[in-house]
């Protein structure tokens, strides 16, 4: 009778895990900004450290670049990589932590995909 419910039957279950979601939440938000990752300009001369949560934590240029252009555009993209490297690291946080409380979300792999831009 029950069989087209689906995951209805574990809502009490799912109810519970959803009253410990903010307290997840805000584990996994402070372990983020401790958490760190880097991206490398094209030329490979510059690295750009952020946390998980996109706090540019440091730049380093290693050799100089010839123009002032040249160095907005390797900060630029060492930026950027970094920055997609640290949204990925945290939907994937995310991810582990719904499949660890055994949340079933519908959507929320195209939800974190989005959020990740990929």
């Amino acid at each position: 009778m029950f069989k087209g419910l689906g995951n209805l039957g574990n809502i009490a279950s799912m109810m519970a895990a959803f009253k410990d979601l903010p307290q997840k939440m805000q584990e996994l938000n402070s372990r983020m900004q401790s958490e760190h990752v880097s991206g490398v300009s094209i030329c490979g001369r510059v690295t750009v450290v952020v946390n998980c949560v996109g706090q540019v934590q440091s730049v380093s240029i290693e050799e100089q670049i010839q123009t002032t252009t040249e160095t907005e555009q390797a900060v630029t993209e060492a930026t950027n990589a970094a920055g997609a490297t640290a949204k990925q690291t945290y939907a994937n946080a995310i991810r582990d932590m719904v499949a660890d409380m055994n949340l079933d979300i519908p959507g929320i792999d195209g939800l974190l995909t989005s959020f990740t831009g990929g």
